[in-house]
């Protein structure tokens, strides 16, 4: 039935049930949706924008509060057509308290529904483990996990040849092993024994070992195509970590590292230049060390309307906020710094 807006002439169409755009715009929308209550609310609404609200809905998810993870994961174990619709898994579960059994087999059970996961983070008490993922058949992109680095993890690894970005936030030793005191932090003499077969991960591009030691990153980076590396430098094994770099089969292009040797500021630097000739980008932050603090800021905007005069004033600015900052580089290449109380740009000096 037709419509004639009274005065005009023009035709108005009645709403239509269906959807007047593409089903890929629809679902491009819906993913700019912030709030996952809206997306729940557009899944109740109408029944052809469901379809694609529930798609979007389960497409990331991220557990942490205990209630509503089980409830997800009842409902991931129980339906396989939902589950399959899951890309990206994360189960944040670091600070619940006495985990039981039946929330691990739980989540077991839904994870080996979810077969076209691609992406999974899971972060658990220390005695939740272990997580023995041998059953789920997903073949993952990127993993992150807490896990220790025992046989299972190995197991695991060893299934996953499309892997390509890895996360490795567990000990290779016993924390309550550790030597720490204000001068050095030193990990435990006997690490954990940790060999990935040769054809394993034989993607793997970005590996971030948060504590591991050299032995495990040299076993990761062996022949290897990684070229973006986070890993943790500890006072008994610098050198050492600094040489299993070297191992990869491409070169590093990327490293970020955390360093808990009081005399890293010394060598640090050309100790890397001299190992790293490809190097891009260098992120470096020293623990236990006497290093006055700096700030850089880089924008992909241009900065030819900010004036030399601005610069100063930001530079000033952020160091009333945080009066122990003493060098700022801003996204021009500009170096700030304090002489006298004042703030100056080396182009002056």
């Amino acid at each position: 039935m037709q419509h004639l807006i009274e005065g005009s002439s023009q035709t108005v169409l009645p709403p239509s049930p269906y959807p007047t755009l593409p089903i890929e715009i629809l679902d491009s929308v819906l993913r700019c949706v912030q709030s996952r209550d809206d997306i729940r609310n557009v899944t109740i609404s109408n029944k052809h924008l469901s379809a694609v609200a529930v798609r979007v809905l389960y497409h990331t998810i991220r557990l942490e509060k205990p209630m509503e993870s089980v409830k997800c994961l009842r409902i991931l174990s129980q339906n396989t057509r939902l589950a399959l619709l899951v890309r990206s898994l994360d189960i944040h579960w670091p600070f619940i308290s006495y985990p039981t059994r039946n929330m691990y087999t739980l989540a077991i059970r839904a994870l080996c529904n979810t077969t076209l996961l691609n992406t999974l983070s899971i972060d658990g008490p220390t005695d939740f483990h272990p997580w023995d993922l041998s059953e789920c058949s997903f073949q993952l992109k990127k993993f992150s996990a807490s896990f220790p680095y025992d046989d299972s993890l190995i197991r695991f690894l060893e299934a996953q040849p499309s892997l390509l970005d890895l996360t490795l936030r567990g000990f290779n030793s016993d924390p309550a092993k550790f030597s720490l005191n204000l001068s050095t932090f030193n990990l435990n003499p006997n690490p954990t024994p940790f060999s990935l077969s040769p054809g394993a991960l034989p993607r793997l591009s970005r590996l971030r070992a948060i504590h591991a030691g050299p032995d495990i990153i040299a076993s990761i980076l062996e022949g290897r195509p990684v070229t973006q590396v986070s890993m943790p430098l500890y006072a008994d094994c610098v050198y050492r970590s600094l040489h299993v770099l070297n191992m990869s089969s491409e070169p590093i292009e990327r490293l970020n590292i955390i360093s808990f040797d009081p005399n890293a500021p010394v060598y640090l630097l050309d100790e890397i230049a001299s190992r790293l000739p490809n190097l891009e980008a260098l992120h470096i932050v020293i623990l236990l060390a006497q290093c006055s603090e700096y700030l850089t800021y880089m924008s992909a905007t241009s900065s030819d309307d900010v004036s030399q005069d601005d610069e100063q004033k930001i530079a000033a600015m952020w160091h009333k906020s945080c009066p122990t900052l003493k060098t700022i580089i801003l996204p021009m290449g500009k170096v700030w710094f304090i002489d006298n109380s004042k703030w100056m740009c080396l182009e002056e000096s």
